[in-house]
């Protein structure tokens, strides 16, 4: 099981990353769009409009990766700013969408020899 990162999103792919399994503290954020108010009563109000989009964004972390591979997702990440792709994760699960952090969530631990990724992924909205 891997995370797979594959641009375009439809058709033939001809750009793809193969990540290892995330670490276990990755998180999900699901927002909604509510609008919360108070009246001049005191009372909670709340809106939202039904064409507002609900908008989840997972949060990745990926640990003790090698050079090369850090290399593979940079040149990914720099090829497909901006543009929807396909993330297969380690569940098996495909979604669209989008990469919404840059390349400064890339961390040495070691001298050139262990790095560690995180990113936020946003999926097309529903």
């Amino acid at each position: 099981m891997s995370t797979i990162l594959t641009y375009p999103y439809t058709g033939v792919a001809t750009s793809t990353v193969t990540l290892a399994n995330p670490e276990y503290d990755n998180s999900a954020r699901l927002d909604i769009g509510l609008i919360f108010r108070e009246s001049r009563h005191g009372q909670a109000l709340t809106y939202k409009d039904s064409d507002w989009p609900n908008i989840r964004t997972r949060h990745y972390v990926f640990t003790t990766m090698t050079k090369t591979l850090v290399d593979s997702l940079k040149t990914f990440l720099s090829l497909t700013a901006g543009m929807r792709i396909k993330l297969t994760d380690h569940n098996s699960e495909d979604t669209t969408g989008y990469i919404v952090t840059g390349e400064n969530e890339i961390i040495t631990l070691k001298d050139d020899c262990s790095y560690d990724i995180s990113f936020d992924y946003m999926e097309q909205p529903t």
